[in-house]
């Protein structure tokens, strides 16, 4: 099944990253809607895959028949449709306890999410803006502290018996985790700017361990911890990025990985120079006075 993004994507996200952490309604990693006590249940845990499928494939109408066959395959179209009513009566009111009426727009052939109404509700939404503007000193805390925390799309779901909307699930959830990937990459890169080393640091470990074998989230992590005036740690990531490659596939990180390591260890060299002078000529004049 091909997504429909180019509709998520021209979705509106007012507020920048700023309004990232206060989002009301979460897809990525534990599903919610509302914040604070202000937080409601969906009653159905097939509202949650009808309210992702109309979050990313935003802008058009969804017939109903074709919803309740992604949902229900196995139904005649009559059990499916009854059920798919009953979820949307429940995640509509939902959704309006929380955050107001029309959002959902529901007609008896169709159902879609409103564009205006919509705008900037949803976590997937403000991927795009989180770590966009932060390299200016301002940076956006809890921004980076959600993007720490997101998850994939319903994740620890799945929908037993739908196939087609697992793949779709699939399918989306990788290229959602690419979008998360370049926000934690520039939320990165801002802290680092802002010289927030505590969460560069954080952020710069979460992207080498969900992908180990990119050198380039090894740089950054070894060039944040040499900023910071940890050069020890930096060159200690290089030596597990060595072990870890030369085990596993018998070869050495890339040229440009290892010029980096050299540059660390060098300026570390100059640095402890002038200290080992000091202590050496320390021990002379020790001596020379016994």
């Amino acid at each position: 099944m091909r997504t429909n993004r180019l509709a998520f994507r021209g979705a509106p996200a007012p507020g920048g990253a700023a309004s990232v952490a206060g989002v009301p309604i979460r897809l990525l990693g534990e599903c919610r809607i509302g914040t604070g006590t202000s937080e409601v249940a969906l009653q159905y845990r097939k509202g949650w895959a009808v309210l992702a499928y109309l979050a990313v494939e935003r802008g058009r109408r969804h017939p109903r028949t074709r919803l309740a066959a992604l949902l229900w395959p196995d139904l005649d179209e009559r059990a499916a449709l009854t059920n798919l009513r009953q979820v949307l009566s429940n995640l509509n009111r939902t959704v309006a306890t929380a955050v107001g009426d029309g959002v959902l727009q529901v007609d008896r052939e169709s159902v879609r999410l409103c564009p205006a109404a919509s705008a900037g509700l949803f976590d997937i939404d403000l991927i795009d803006a989180a770590g966009a503007n932060g390299t200016d000193g301002a940076l956006d805390r809890r921004a980076a502290a959600w993007l720490a925390d997101a998850g994939a799309l319903l994740e620890g779901m799945g929908f037993d018996g739908c196939g087609e909307f697992d793949e779709w699930l699939v399918e989306c959830r990788a290229w959602l985790a690419q979008r998360l990937t370049a926000a934690r990459e520039r939320m990165r890169d801002a802290a680092a700017a802002a010289a927030d080393w505590r969460t560069a640091v954080a952020l710069a470990q979460q992207l080498v361990a969900q992908d180990p074998w990119d050198e380039g989230h090894q740089r950054a992590l070894m060039r944040i911890l040499a900023e910071k005036g940890e050069p020890d740690l930096a060159l200690a990531c290089y030596r597990k990025l060595v072990h870890r490659l030369q085990g596993d596939l018998g070869e050495m990180p890339l040229r440009e990985t290892s010029e980096l390591a050299e540059r660390i260890r060098c300026a570390c060299q100059r640095r402890s120079a002038p200290r080992l002078r000091r202590t050496v000529g320390a021990a002379q004049l020790l001596s020379l006075g016994a």
